[in-house]
């Protein structure tokens, strides 16, 4: 891009100017299809209108002091609000307040002094209260709330990464719940904080705060800010005080308390913490120790220096999440407390990487509405590409954003919406992979497209002038604007405002020393934008030569002629691999060969490799031309080359594939790389047994599961000496495969090994479990067998702290025995004392 033009000027410039070579060609005809008369399912639903929350009163701070009932699920509430009308004069507050027995509501004076009570009117949801009196932009005053909240005693929805909106969590509240410590947590998104103190719960509104939590002494709390003092009590509790003293959003704030293991780091002289298991204390930095490195990295290549007084990580039970950017103490799922032999397997730096970078982009700087939660979750979603890309390397953040564009792919079969949808017809379901996964994908095209030193200083002029404050979309777009002096609303508006993607049909071919290019946009114009895109094309020959020219996409048929001397090998469209879109593009296989040996961006080596693996069965040449790739120095080439072998048919000789194949299985870097070997081995090799047995021994979980379970498969009952010394490991891999084998070769006496299993798994694995088991309970002999199976099964089935999933995962994989005399009686009484509706709902309809 040469200056600042409309979209039809900038692809005219690109055309003449920077493509001397390029030259317009009449447009091909296109046959007419009749359009069918229903629209396609994924059209986006119009909803209602979502305007920002007005703000009819500034929320200056919040006082908050809370204790919690264990036994009833609720929490003491006292809040002192103040206030502050926002430009109006006001004489009357609406608080949001979810389910709350509302004790006091006064008017106090700064130190909390009592004027006289309020009146107020309650609907369960919102409190009115009526001033006494009309304040004016110039008062600040102060409410009083004295309030129990219930959070488990209302209807409670979710969303797909949001799986339930109850705002305050009590775990195994009883201390009866197998294999399961007794916590509590709050989840604000979206708003639900509401359910446990009085608010205006919007995401523009933004607050300072004090929060103060009585504990039971022999727990640990975590909140936002600082912790300032530590009080302990008579009764043997404990009161912390709390205090966040730079505003941010409501939805932000969060508790925690538990027995937890606190590890410390600190960055810049700022306190870095780690809340853990006890057990899990040596691990904490294996799980979170480059959180500091990160906070340098962000903080410098985003020239903005982390915000906020402290930065703690928690990780907590039973999360309704995957993890949530709470201001200052992040909460991340249990899948996230791996030890160091795990993480091996499986690094979560890319979420904690996520986490982090929202205290700029969603902590700093606010979504004004959840129509705009993109300038959230989009921003965050690349940050785990720019963490790769600066820690791991280009290959590895490349290859990984692929699962980004794929996912957003996926879901555009059954969805296609705009990014920015003030439209939505439920805030929920902007949580998506529109929002996640194309966003960051999009935020990478526009990266390229201004390119980097732009992309970042642009992206740092939106924090300096947004800081601590909502922002809209076209805050974002305006400080891209005023640093680099274009007008970019043609890509702000076809990527963030409009639904759908680009689908091309790609075609070159080659005849009196001119490249001939079609590029054909064949997505519906009546649904989806004939999209502008600035963009390259790479054209490799057969030595390795490579020609890059420049071209801009703005047409639904355009075709170009590019000059040169030979015909090139392969002719790239998008070498960079930006373009969030379909591509059927078909090249011949000597073009494959060349583009896997020459490509530049990782993807197009692995489109191409796995593109002749297609036709490595029918042409058994191509056996050779992709055996260099399984010492390719990138682990996902590799990986990929070795998946081409697996089960492998045709008549070409794999003696040398299967001898690098081995030592891969056993010598590779990357375990993920050494399980796929062993994997691919177990259909090729007559001597896979010999390499199994040595992989047996090794260090990665995944490569041990993966060789139990095909040398169970080829020797049978041999390989259960090797499984009994595996059976005491917690890894769900491991055990999931344990009980597959323990199941398909009818191994007995294994009731209680599942059992100590199910103990020791957390819920969402549990109901994995138990599809697993279902086959074991199954093969059982006696009704002895069948019973015990029976009662370890029914455990989960009622206990309280089981989720709905597992509740009905437990159901299912007993009623193969309930013709065993009792055990449908069981069942019965079990099903009787069921308080989950939804479980007793899903039951029925499965005939119980």
């Amino acid at each position: 891009m040469q200056s600042c033009k409309t979209t039809q000027s900038v692809a005219q410039q690109d055309q003449t100017e920077v493509n001397p070579n390029l030259v317009d060609t009449p447009t091909e005809a296109i046959e007419e299809v009749e359009e069918t008369p229903t629209e396609p399912v994924w059209v986006a639903k119009k909803g209602p209108y979502n305007a920002a929350y007005n703000q009819d009163f500034r929320l200056l701070h919040t006082q908050l002091k809370v204790s919690f009932d264990w036994e009833k699920q609720r929490l003491n509430g006292d809040a002192v609000l103040t206030l502050q009308p926002y430009f109006y004069s006001q004489k009357d507050v609406i608080l949001d307040a979810k389910n709350f027995d509302l004790h006091k509501v006064e008017l106090v004076d700064q130190k909390s002094k009592s004027l006289g009570d309020l009146d107020y009117s309650y609907d369960s949801l919102q409190i009115h209260i009526a001033l006494d009196k009309e304040y004016t932009k110039d008062d600040i005053f102060y409410i009083h709330i004295k309030y129990t909240a219930k959070p488990n005693e209302r209807e409670t929805s979710g969303s797909e990464a949001i799986t339930e909106d109850k705002g305050l969590y009590f775990i195994n509240p009883y201390g009866d719940e197998i294999g399961k410590p007794q916590q509590i947590w709050t989840q604000g998104e979206t708003s639900a904080n509401s359910c446990w103190f009085p608010m205006f719960d919007h995401p523009n509104v933004k607050m300072k705060q004090d929060i103060y939590m009585t504990v039971q002494d022999k727990y640990v709390s975590l909140s936002n800010g600082k912790l300032v003092s530590q009080q302990k009590n008579a009764d043997g509790t404990r009161t912390d005080h709390w205090r966040q003293e730079l505003p941010h959003s409501v939805y932000l704030t969060m508790m925690a308390v538990g027995d937890f293991a606190i590890v410390k780091d600190e960055w810049r002289g700022k306190e870095v913490s780690y809340y853990v298991e006890p057990e899990y204390e040596k691990y904490a930095r294996t799980i979170f120790g480059n959180t500091p490195e990160m906070m340098e990295y962000f903080s410098k290549r985003f020239d903005y220096p982390f915000p906020w007084d402290k930065y703690s990580q928690i990780i907590i039970r039973d999360f309704v999440s995957g993890a949530m950017e709470n201001t200052s103490a992040s909460t991340f799922m249990e899948s996230v407390q791996v030890t160091d032999r795990e993480k091996l397997d499986q690094d979560w730096d890319f979420i904690i990487a996520h986490e982090l970078f929202h205290h700029w982009f969603g902590d700093l700087v606010t979504t004004e509405s959840w129509a705009n939660l993109p300038l959230n979750e989009s921003w965050a979603n690349y940050s785990e590409y720019l963490w790769r890309e600066y820690k791991q390397g280009k290959d590895e953040a490349d290859y990984n954003i692929q699962s980004e564009l794929e996912s957003y792919l996926y879901e555009s079969e059954s969805k296609q919406e705009p990014l920015i949808r003030y439209y939505y017809q439920n805030k929920e379901d902007m949580f998506d992979s529109h929002s996640y996964a194309k966003g960051g994908y999009i935020l990478n095209l526009l990266r390229h497209t201004i390119g980097d030193d732009a992309f970042f200083e642009g992206a740092s002029l939106y924090l300096k002038n947004n800081a601590f404050k909502p922002a809209e979309f076209a805050h974002l777009r305006l400080a891209f604007e005023e640093v680099t002096g274009q007008d970019l609303n043609w890509f702000f508006n076809q990527w963030f405002m409009n639904a759908g993607h680009p689908t091309f049909f790609i075609k070159d071919s080659f005849a009196n020393g001119t490249v001939k290019l079609i590029v054909r946009q064949e997505q519906d114009p009546k649904y989806t934008p004939i999209y502008t895109i600035p963009t390259k094309v790479s054209f490799i020959w057969e030595d390795g030569k490579k020609e890059i020219r420049n071209i801009t996409v703005s047409k639904d048929v355009e075709t170009f002629q590019f000059s040169f001397d030979t015909a090139p090998a392969v002719v790239i469209f998008d070498p960079d691999h930006i373009i969030p879109g379909v591509f059927n593009h078909s090249k011949t296989a000597n073009a494959y060969k060349v583009q896997a040996k020459y490509a530049e961006q990782v993807m197009h080596r692995v489109e191409a490799i796995d593109k002749l693996g297609e036709s490595i069965t029918a042409d058994p040449s191509i056996i050779a031309d992709i055996k260099p790739y399984l010492s390719d120095d990138f682990w996902g080439i590799r990986e990929h080359a070795v998946d081409v072998f697996n089960d492998y048919q045709g008549t070409g000789d794999l003696t040398e594939v299967v001898k690098e194949i081995r030592t891969m299985a056993i010598k590779d870097k990357k375990s993920s790389v050494r399980a796929n070997a062993i994997n691919t081995l177990s259909t090729v090799d007559n001597e896979f047994i010999k390499t199994a047995k040595i992989a047996l021994n090794d260090s990665s979980y995944e490569v041990i599961a993966t060789s139990i379970y095909h040398s169970a498969s080829i020797e049978g009952p041999s390989i259960l000496a090797k499984a009994k010394e595996y059976e005491d490991a917690k890894n769900p891999n491991l055990v999931f495969v344990l009980s597959i084998i323990y199941t398909d070769l009818e191994v007995p006496e294994k009731l209680d090994w599942f059992d100590k299993k199910l103990a020791e798994m957390n819920d969402q694995y549990r109901q994995y479990m138990f599809r697993s088991m279902t086959g074991y309970v199954i093969k059982l002999k006696t009704d002895e067998e069948k019973m015990k199976a029976a009662d370890i099964i029914l455990k989960y089935a009622t206990n309280k702290g089981s989720s709905k999933s597992t509740k009905i995962a437990a159901y299912q994989a007993v009623s193969p025995l309930m013709e065993v005399e009792g055990i449908s009686q069981k069942v019965g009484k079990a099903l009787e004392n069921e308080t989950n509706k939804e479980v007793i709902e899903e039951l029925s309809q499965q005939g119980y």
